[in-house]
C-alpha cells in the first residue's frame, strides 16, 4: 500500500475511534494534522477531563514520531510536566519512540498506546501530584537512566564500549563476548540490548556515544 493511501485508511479510522480529532491538511507544509479534543476517561469509563490537542504527522509516516502539542494549556509549562513551554509533548524516552517509528507505526495504536495514556497519566497528577507508573528524569539524565533500567548497562564504560561495537559494524553474534566487557557470551548477557539499540540506527547511537563521552564525569 502507498503511503498515501495508507495514511488515507489510517485518518479513516481516527474518525471511528477518536471522532473529535479532525484531520486536516496543511498545504503550507505539505503535512497531514490531527487537532481537536480527546476525552480521558478511567478504566471503569468515568470521565476524567479534556485537552485539546494538535497531532502533526511528518512524511515519513508510518517510520516517524508523530509531534503532539496541548493547546488547551491545562499542564503547567514545566519540565516535571513533561511538557515544553511551547506545549509540545514529551510522550515518553526519544529510544522507546524511535524504535517504535523504525517498525512503523499506526496512528490510530500511538495515540492509544502512547497519547492517550500521556494525558490520562496529566490527569493522575492533578489529583495525586505525582505520575502513575515509570517516570524517566529530563535530557541526559533520562537517557542515562534508560539505559541502566531497561538496557541494564549500568556504568559509563559498558556504554561506551557497547556503542562503539555497534559502530564499528561488527556481527553481533550470539556467541561473542558482550562488547560490555563482563567476559560473558553476549547470548547470556546483553543481546536484547545490543538488538533494540542496533534497530536505532547510527545517528542516534552516534548522538548518545558523544553524549556519554561528555558526560563521563556524572557517573
Amino acid at each position: 500500500m502507498s503511503f498515501s493511501k495508507l495514511l488515507e485508511s489510517d485518518l479513516k479510522k481516527i474518525s471511528e475511534v477518536f471522532p473529535k480529532l479532525n484531520a486536516i491538511w496543511n498545504a503550507q507544509f505539505k503535512i497531514w494534522l490531527l487537532r481537536g479534543d480527546l476525552d480521558i476517561c478511567d478504566n471503569a469509563g468515568d470521565y476524567w477531563g479534556t485537552y485539546q490537542i494538535t497531532i502533526l504527522i511528518p512524511k515519513g509516516y508510518p517510520h516517524c514520531v508523530p509531534l503532539v502539542r496541548e493547546d488547551s494549556a491545562k499542564i503547567p509549562r514545566e519540565d516535571y510536566r513533561h511538557i515544553s513551554k511551547d506545549g509540545d509533548c514529551c510522550l515518553d524516552i526519544d529510544h522507546r519512540l524511535l524504535h517504535m517509528s523504525k517498525k512503523g507505526i499506526s496512528i490510530v495504536d500511538f495515540i492509544k498506546q502512547k497519547v492517550y495514556p500521556y494525558f490520562a497519566n496529566q490527569l493522575y497528577y492533578d489529583k495525586h501530584n505525582h505520575f502513575a507508573g515509570e517516570e524517566y528524569a529530563h535530557h541526559f539524565e533520562g537517557i542515562k537512566q534508560f539505559y541502566r533500567e531497561s538496557l541494564n548497562l549500568v556504568n559509563h564504560d559498558s556504554i561506551v564500549s557497547t556503542l562503539e561495537f555497534l559502530l564499528s559494524g561488527k556481527k553481533a553474534e550470539r556467541n561473542i563476548i558482550c562488547p560490555c566487557r563482563s567476559k560473558k557470551k553476549l547470548k547470556y548477557c546483553h543481546l536484547e540490548s545490543i538488538e533494540f539499540l542496533f534497530a536505532l540506527g547510527k545517528e542516534r547511537l552516534l548522538v548518545d556515544l558523544d553524549l556519554f563521552k561528555k558526560n563521563s564525569n556524572d557517573f
